[in-house]
C-alpha cells in the first residue's frame, strides 16, 4: 500500500478527501472550508456541476443533484498529475495502469466507455471517410474504456476512464449518476 503524502486528497467509495457522497452543499463547504462555485447555465439549481469558487484542486469537480453531493469527478485537461495528488489507500488514481485498477479492485468490469459505444463498421468507416474528405490524416485515437468497481452496498461505484491501459480520470459517486455519460443534461 502507498502512503499518502500531507497534501494528498485520498478517495474511496464514500467520497474524495473531507467530502463524502450525500452531503449537502453547506456540508461540503464546510468540510472543504470554501465555498463551492455558483449555478452556472445551462444547468439549473436541481442539477449542476460545480468546483471550488477559489479556484483551487481545478482537477475535481462535484456533481449536485438536489442540493446533494452524488458524484465526485478527477478529470485533468492535460491528464498532468493532479496537485495534491488523489489517490485511493493503495495509490490507484490518474495516470495508474489497469493492472493497478484490476489489483486494488478484483471485481472490476472493464467497458468501452459510452463515447465508443453502439458505432457499427459502416459508421466508423464514414467517419473514417469524411475525416479523409476533410484532410484529417492523424490516426483515429484508441478507445477510452470505463473500468467500474461497484461498492459492496450497491449503491455507490467507482468508474475509471482508461485509454492505453492508464487511467485518465475517474469519478466516485451514487448510482444511477455516476453511471451517466453527462450529468445534469
Amino acid at each position: 500500500m502507498a502512503s499518502l503524502s500531507a497534501s494528498a486528497h485520498e478517495f474511496s467509495m464514500q467520497g474524495v478527501g473531507p467530502v463524502r457522497l450525500g452531503m449537502t452543499v453547506a456540508q461540503a463547504e464546510r468540510a472543504l472550508k470554501a465555498k463551492l462555485g455558483p449555478v452556472l447555465p445551462p444547468f439549473a439549481r436541481d442539477c449542476y456541476v460545480t468546483g471550488r469558487r477559489d479556484g483551487k484542486d481545478k482537477a475535481l469537480s462535484y456533481v449536485i443533484v438536489n442540493g446533494r453531493i452524488v458524484v465526485v469527478t478527477v478529470f485533468l485537461r492535460d491528464y498532468a498529475k493532479p496537485d495534491p495528488a488523489v489517490v485511493d489507500a493503495n495509490g490507484i488514481g490518474v495516470g495508474a495502469t489497469e493492472a493497478d485498477v484490476r489489483r486494488g479492485y478484483p471485481q472490476v468490469k472493464k467497458e468501452l466507455s459510452p463515447d465508443f459505444r453502439g458505432i457499427s463498421p459502416e459508421q466508423a468507416e464514414e467517419f473514417a471517410r469524411d475525416r479523409a474528405r476533410h484532410g484529417v490524416t492523424e490516426p483515429e485515437p484508441p478507445p477510452h474504456y470505463w473500468m467500474i468497481a461497484e461498492g459492496s452496498d450497491g449503491k455507490r461505484a467507482i468508474v475509471f476512464e482508461t485509454q492505453d491501459g492508464k487511467v485518465l480520470s475517474f469519478s466516485v459517486g451514487l448510482k444511477p449518476e455516476v453511471l451517466l455519460n453527462e450529468n445534469c443534461i
